[in-house]
């Protein structure tokens, strides 16, 4: 392998081999995991961003007089929330027709759900 000349410098066509391999078996296992550490990064922004609605519910019924609210009112307050870095709507999916208490109110957000009335 040190059959060169003098003068001669690099590495041979083998050895950009090796490293070529290498890099590419490298790169079979990272892809993966990079994958899987993007969705569950997903998931966790999901179910972050349902509690922080679910709280927001929560605040706003607290702070309403007679201890309920309006689903119009109730969904008023969930459109304050600045959902950053997600594809997924927070909404509030529960109830449907009637008043919003600190019992009966559920906010999704893609697969995850916050609230006391999520089933």
């Amino acid at each position: 392998m040190n059959n060169r000349e003098e003068g001669q410098k690099g590495f041979s066509l083998v050895e950009l081999a090796v490293v070529i391999v290498i890099i590419g078996i490298l790169v079979a296992i990272a892809v993966p995991v990079f994958a899987n550490m993007q969705s569950n990064a997903t998931a966790a922004t999901n179910e972050a961003n349902a509690a922080n609605g679910s709280s927001m519910i929560a605040a706003a019924v607290a702070n309403s007089s007679g201890g309920s609210l309006a689903v119009a009112d109730a969904e008023a307050a969930l459109e304050k929330l600045e959902v950053k870095d997600s594809a997924e709507a927070v909404e509030l999916t529960a109830p449907a027709t009637e008043a919003v208490t600190l019992e009966n109110y559920c906010v999704t957000a893609g697969d995850a759900t916050s609230g006391p009335g999520c089933a």
